[in-house]
């Protein structure tokens, strides 16, 4: 009866050995996820203006979120406000599709998300413009090829007018 006893204790150790590794495992991976929130507001307003002097469309949209397309003025704009994630910010992301092109309208390692104020683009018929807070200044981007899914709505209705 004494080896079966020595024997059972040993199995009950290696389980809360394992368990308890694995425990701290896994703590120690929501917390690397957590720690790379440290900074980041709960959400973000991200501006998206028309830049051309004619009227223009875009459709902006998340995981999350399908979005409308919009229609803007000259110098129409209209704000998003993007819930970032606790767990992942990085998958917290907000594409912006226009005639032209795409554009990442909101990623979580932009400069513009640890600063006060919200993060800007403008769009025109060439480029788009994300406003660099750091450098107080416009900076140039090119669109990105425009591979947004059909199912998804596109700027199939969108307008450009020249």
């Amino acid at each position: 009866m004494g080896k079966e006893k020595e024997h059972i204790i040993m199995q009950e150790t290696k389980i809360v050995a394992t368990i308890t590794s694995t425990t701290i495992l896994f703590l120690f991976m929501i917390n690397i996820n957590v720690s790379n929130v440290a900074g980041l507001p709960n959400e973000k307003i991200v501006v998206i203006t028309n830049n051309h002097t004619n009227y223009l469309s875009v459709h902006c949209f998340s995981f999350d979120d399908d979005g409308d397309v919009k229609h803007l003025n000259t110098m129409g704009s209209f704000n998003i406000t993007v819930k970032i994630r606790k767990l992942f910010p990085t998958s917290t992301m907000f594409n912006c599709s226009t005639n032209m092109g795409t554009f990442v309208a909101f990623n979580s390692h932009y400069e513009c998300v640890s600063h006060s104020g919200p993060c800007e683009w403008k769009f025109d018929e060439n480029f788009t413009y994300r406003y660099s807070p750091k450098e107080e200044k416009w900076v140039a981007h090119e669109y990105n090829p425009n591979y947004e899914s059909l199912t998804r709505g596109g700027v199939i209705k969108g307008y450009y007018v020249n």
